[in-house]
């Protein structure tokens, strides 16, 4: 009774240094809804707004000597952010080699995607990934950034490198990997989590890297995925396993005692999104990440569980699970972190993150918009064959 009492009193700490956090984050989503131009910013707040002018002004020590005359929208998506590839042309004199196109996010186009944005600081985790972290990280690992700059609302702008130029291939959610693209994605994973493994960084340069359960608009998160869950479990159009459904009840009703667990053992910053439809191959068989958002700073399993619960097709998982942890651990310790995991211990985290895959793919198919159809249907499929293969409510209930 008094360990119970205990660890309810912690629980009520916890979530009570949370409510900052929440504060902020209604206070983002507040502005989020209001018109673009209410908000005043220092950058173009849409794409509509980066011209050659601005680029011109931008890329200043990329080309010297060269002028960009034209930009042209030539292509995109809008989602969570708006995306649009943009072709250049250049008065370049002599000057060889220069990007014919570049990559722009801004600002989401519609209210519902600027809360969402807003209230979980995505925008702003994305432009100080690449002010402050990505030159610690490979080529090949993210796009390389050319400005980056974030205001309130949502209201942000990044201008990047177009990864198809260097013989990128981005991928999508409902695409169907083969081992060795999931193999390259185990070394990206872990040569990332091993350039930040418990870096004395992510106490003061990398402080914006927060602990889960402290990041802006968790608490929000948390209940959506409760929603979600609920309303999932009540369906009579989502046939779900039994293993499932077993989950999903157990997690809606202990889900901040699991995500607790975030927060024990080694800390790195993890991507936080690492869907397939977030990574892009290379013709040299390496794999890079694109959108970090939503980065934040936890074991690094965790990574690896969110892609292969719901972006490896079942028949690859099933076939290389071992192997594809085995070269993640082994990337660990080539790039070195001095003290690994055993394969049991990963195996181990592997089933306690999973549920979280699971929520990530569970709120798309009840929340249209965020991917499409084929994507939503490919991911969930998968989801469910995993909870269903690795047997997680053992793992789950001795962590809780």
């Amino acid at each position: 009774m008094v360990r119970a009492t205990l660890k309810q009193g912690k629980e009520a700490a916890s979530r009570w240094g949370n409510a900052g956090s929440m504060g902020r984050a209604l206070a983002e989503a507040a502005a989020a809804v209001l018109p673009m131009s209410w908000v005043p910013t220092a950058f173009p707040v849409q794409a509509s707004g980066v011209d050659a002018e601005f680029l011109n002004r931008t890329l200043v020590g990329v080309a010297e000597g060269a002028r960009i005359t034209r930009a042209e929208r030539v292509g995109g998506t809008s989602g969570t952010t708006d995306r649009v590839r943009m072709a250049l042309t250049w008065d370049c004199g002599d000057q060889p080699h220069l990007p014919a196109h570049v990559f722009v996010k801004s600002t989401p186009l519609t209210a519902k995607n600027r809360t969402m944005v807003a209230a979980l600081g995505m925008a702003r985790n994305e432009v100080l990934f690449y002010r402050h972290a990505r030159s610690a990280l490979s080529p090949h690992a993210a796009p390389r950034c050319l400005f980056a700059d974030a205001g309130f609302g949502a209201r942000h702008l990044l201008v990047l490198e177009d990864v198809t130029e260097r013989g990128g291939t981005p991928r999508a959610l409902a695409d169907d990997i083969d081992a060795a693209y999931a193999r390259s994605m185990m070394v990206t994973l872990g040569q990332l989590h091993a350039a930040f493994w418990e870096s004395p960084h992510l106490h003061t340069d990398l402080r914006f890297v927060r602990p889960e359960r402290s990041r802006p608009g968790f608490a929000l998160l948390l209940r959506q995925f409760r929603s979600v869950r609920s309303k999932l479990l009540r369906s009579a159009e989502h046939e779900l396993p039994a293993e499932v459904r077993q989950m999903a009840q157990f997690v809606n009703d202990n889900d901040w005692a699991l995500h607790a667990n975030w927060e024990v053992g080694p800390q790195t910053l993890i991507h936080g999104d690492t869907l397939l439809g977030n990574t892009f191959g290379l013709s040299d068989g390496s794999v890079g990440l694109l959108d970090w958002q939503v980065l934040y700073r936890a074991p690094g399993m965790r990574d690896v569980a969110y892609f292969l619960t719901h972006s490896v097709p079942a028949e690859v998982r099933r076939a290389h699970a071992d192997e594809f942890l085995q070269i993640y651990l082994e990337t660990l310790a080539e790039s070195g972190v001095a003290e690994i995991p055993t394969l049991a211990r990963a195996w181990d985290a592997l089933r306690l993150f999973a549920f979280d895959a699971w929520d990530s793919s569970a709120i798309c198919v009840l929340w249209p918009g965020l991917q499409a159809p084929e994507n939503v249907q490919a991911s969930f499929a998968r989801a469910n064959a995993a909870i269903v293969d690795f047997d997680v409510m053992p793992a789950l209930r001795r962590y809780v």
